[in-house]
């Protein structure tokens, strides 16, 4: 029993456990929980450690499962290992060498011992947590290791050994070994080590000729020499053979070089002898050279430089069911570019089917000389051959199955259909839909099965079927849209139209598409399908995206306060989309048909100058509006003058922005025009200049003309609407008729409106000042002076003059200026609106807290509306 201490404390409590059993460790530690109720957050610490250490123990106590098939290796070997396990007791036997395995499991451990004859030695393996592998050691005093993987045993047991005779002897190898992926093609999901040591129970051989090899290295370097030969398996002896040992010559394709290979019978089992290792290489050597390549070349199958490498990809492409053959492998020059793709999946399959039928592909059957040029006719029949040729390429040559050999399988496949596969496939033969399909019309009546022109009759009722029911399901579309939508579709009449037959043309589409996939099509029925089917969903897609743009754009501009200059990017992003869908839908269009449009594309490069002229005036306004959006100038809803028009910026498309006079008409000025302009902004002026000459009378004495300074001063800094700086109101100047008095200064706001209210309201006060100081405006004209006219009030311009008299006593003259505290007092001391207004006293809408009133937001391209 482990032993566990655990010391904690909390506060004045503490715990202490020590060795015991796994429920007296879980009370202390409940004990140790009830010392620290007061603190929830060690609560929920604890409990989850609790909860992971109960978690711990039991996975720790509980007994792996080492049923099954494993793949293992070791230091230089590797075998196929089966355990059978009862209880913890675990048994296990591998036939390389005749071993077995004793055992016992504990938890993820399984230890024990294996025997090989009169070898024997202890082993320890430890199973991953996801039980899928294990990692041990055996004969500890050497540390040698032992991996192994948990295998599908499927493959590993569908070769059956058969040693009758040395012709089946020889077929089992190149199964077990071709299976194995020795060749870097793996043909099934068997362990590769595990097959390499069924085929090497094949071989007969001393450890004097294996050369200080293992046997399953040793069967790597035969094996490689015989898959270097082309041979018929059946001109190995087969039959009644008088003595115990035969020998058969193989031979190199299209080389003089041979290769003498024996068999040996023990008892009633042929096995191969096993040359010297030294007369293998050797012999590795002499194939290699006669072939003008390197020993120890690398096999890249996936290059097709000879039959056998297309046969290697097209068959691999299988491995696992998942019928996704190397399209590689197939010459669809003939073929639509259209559907090329379709149709190569589906004759594909057709390949595969009838290959099942004809048997077992042995590599070693097929030519491997990449300097032939003769096609390699793999199975001749009336209906059609099977026959693999060379194909000119820019990288070389290649092969792969001729267009004759595609075009006749369909036909090839109806002729052998009925021929069982071979035992070695019937494991593993699956049908796809499109076979099950054509098997339940030949059940319903075998005259469904003929030729009805292109095609066979089965495939003409369902590809009707098929369009019948894409009209019916867009019709049934239509009716759910249009009871989901409810009211809305109402107020959106006309588009609804537009997206119902838009719905049914998409529908419809899909259908065709799904019959062409489904039904297997020949090249001359499948074309004009797809094109039909494409061009309808295009036809339904392009109206429906062209309006969903729309909608997102008028969402983001209802939905949020836009600053100008993101309506600017909205305009220009709409209209890009656009076309763009426009762009794509043609392309996809020029796809469908097999219209060569990127030739089309590449002539643009020859002819790049004329079409950058002839699109000089649109690309430069499409390239004008960027600009406009990236330097914002100005921005949708921007009161501008540009050149000598005044009007409000309404849109700024990709061709042109349009603007609205003063006179409400809509003036259109191409983009790069328009980005040429002198363009002054006025919505972006952050205060209004306010400046004005007054022009007093020549009678307005010294004293009267500072107290109206002073006070026009005072005015201008006390007014709220008035910034503090430049603030200016100077006696500037002696004129014909005037003494003129300039008042410059700016009002803080870029309203128009209230920048007409706030100067009206100081030339209110200009006037009150004026009066009161007896000042009277002078008017360019010629007085005759009568008894009737108004004087000069005298009080008021003694009154001046004596305010003017007690400031320079008191020596607070504010000229040139007020003092900066002066202003401090002075400033915004006025009521504006004055008093008696009737927005003095009207109540302010409530602000939030970012200045801005209720249900406003900023305007944001990665925010969402806020909850109301």
């Amino acid at each position: 029993m482990a032993c566990y201490i655990i010391r904690l404390s909390v506060g004045r409590g503490s715990v202490e456990v020590h060795e015991g059993p796994l429920m007296r460790m879980i009370e202390c530690f409940w004990e140790f929980l009830f010392l620290a109720r007061r603190s929830t957050f060690l609560l929920l610490v604890f409990s989850l450690l609790a909860l992971g250490f109960s978690v711990s123990v039991a996975q720790s106590q509980a007994t792996a499962n080492w049923s099954g098939v494993w793949d293992t290796k070791w230091t230089g070997g590797g075998a196929q290992v089966e355990f059978e396990q009862n209880g913890t007791k675990v048994t296990g036997r591998y036939s390389l060498y005749n071993g077995r395995i004793e055992g016992k499991a504990d938890g993820q451990k399984l230890i024990g011992r294996w025997f090989e004859g009169d070898r024997q030695g202890e082993f320890l393996f430890v199973q991953s947590q996801d039980g899928s592998s294990f990692m041990g050691r055996f004969d500890y005093a050497t540390a040698e290791w032992w991996t192994g993987v948990r295998v599908d045993a499927s493959q590993y047991q569908s070769i059956q050994i058969d040693q009758s005779s040395p012709m089946t002897t020889m077929r089992t190898f190149l199964q077990a070994m071709n299976e194995s992926g020795a060749d870097n093609i793996s043909r099934g999901a068997g362990g590769g080590m595990a097959l390499v040591s069924k085929a090497a129970g094949l071989v007969d051989v001393s450890e004097a000729d294996r050369g200080g090899l293992n046997i399953g290295n040793y069967v790597h370097e035969l094996f490689s020499v015989i898959d270097k030969l082309t041979f018929r398996l059946w001109n190995i002896p087969h039959g009644q053979i008088s003595g115990d040992e035969v020998t058969a010559k193989l031979g190199q394709f299209d080389t003089d070089v041979t290769f003498d290979i024996t068999f040996r019978r023990k008892g009633d089992k042929w096995f191969i002898v096993g040359p010297p290792l030294a007369a293998l290489q050797a012999k590795n050597t002499e194939l290699a050279n006669a072939r003008g390549e390197p020993v120890d070349a690398v096999t890249e199958p996936a290059k097709l430089r000879t039959p056998r490498d297309t046969f290697k990809m097209l068959l691999s492409g299988f491995s696992g069911n998942s019928d996704l053959p190397a399209d590689t492998t197939l010459n669809m020059r003939d073929f639509s570019a259209a559907v090329r793709d379709d149709d190569a999946r589906l004759l594909g399959r057709y390949l595969k089917k009838v290959i099942d039928r004809i048997g077992y592909v042995y590599w070693q059957e097929i030519p491997d000389d990449p300097k032939s040029k003769t096609p390699f006719v793999f199975f001749q029949h009336p209906a059609g051959n099977i026959v693999i040729g060379p194909v000119e390429t820019d990288d070389g040559v290649i092969w792969q199955f001729t267009p004759q050999t595609l075009h006749h399988i369909r036909a090839l496949y109806a002729a052998v259909e009925d021929t069982p596969v071979a035992p070695e496939f019937a494991a593993f033969a699956s049908d796809d839909p499109y076979f099950k399909a054509r098997s339940l019309a030949r059940s319903i009546n075998p005259d469904l099965l003929k030729r009805a022109g292109p095609i066979d009759r089965w495939q003409w009722l369902l590809l009707g079927v098929f369009g019948v029911l894409g009209i019916l399901c867009g019709f049934l579309v239509n009716a759910v849209t249009s009871a989901v939508s409810g009211s809305w579709s109402s107020r959106s009449a006309p588009f609804m139209r537009v997206l119902e037959w838009s719905t049914r043309a998409i529908v419809f589409g899909l259908f065709l598409l799904l019959a062409e996939r489904m039904l297997g099509l020949p090249d001359v029925v499948a074309a004009p399908v797809k094109a039909l089917a494409w061009t309808a969903i295009l036809i339904g897609a392009v109206p429906i995206l062209w309006h969903l743009i729309g909608v997102i754009a008028d969402s983001y501009r209802g939905r949020w306060v836009l600053p100008g200059y993101h309506e600017t990017l909205i305009a220009l992003l709409t209209g890009v989309a656009r076309v763009a869908i426009i762009v794509v839908a043609f392309l996809l269009l020029a796809k469908v048909f097999s219209i060569p449009y990127q030739h089309v594309l590449a002539g643009l490069g020859i002819g790049g100058l004329a079409v950058a002229l002839a699109a000089q005036p649109t690309l430069q306004n499409f390239l004008s509006g960027l600009t406009l959006y990236a330097d914002r100038p100005v921005s949708v809803g921007d009161f501008c003058k540009f050149d000598d028009m005044l009007g409000t910026v309404e849109h700024i498309g990709m061709r042109s922005t349009r603007v609205r006079s003063l006179d409400r008409t809509v003036i259109s000025v191409p983009n790069s025009d328009f980005a040429n302009m002198k363009i002054e902004n006025y919505a972006r002026r952050d205060r209004i200049r306010f400046t004005t000459t007054l022009q007093l009378r020549y009678e307005t004495t010294a004293d009267q003309l500072r107290y109206v300074l002073a006070e026009l001063r005072q005015l201008l800094i006390a007014h709220p609407g008035v910034v503090e700086d430049p603030c200016r109101v100077r006696f500037v100047n002696f004129g014909e008729y005037s003494l003129d008095v300039e008042i410059f200064t700016y009002i803080s706001t870029s309203d128009h409106s209230e920048f007409l209210a706030i100067r009206e309201d100081i030339f209110l006060r200009i006037i009150k000042v004026m009066d009161d100081a007896g000042v009277q405006f002078a008017f360019p004209s010629s007085v005759e002076y009568r008894g009737n006219d108004i004087p000069i009030d005298e009080e008021k311009r003694e009154e001046a003059e004596k305010r003017v008299a007690a400031w320079r006593s008191e020596e607070k003259l504010p000229f040139p200026d007020f003092t900066i505290a002066d202003k401090a007092k002075m400033s915004d001391t006025l009521s504006y609106p004055p008093e008696g207004s009737i927005q003095a006293h009207a109540p302010e809408p409530e602000m939030n807290g970012n200045g801005k009133r209720p249900n406003q937001s900023r305007w944001s391209l990665f925010r969402s509306k806020p909850a109301s």
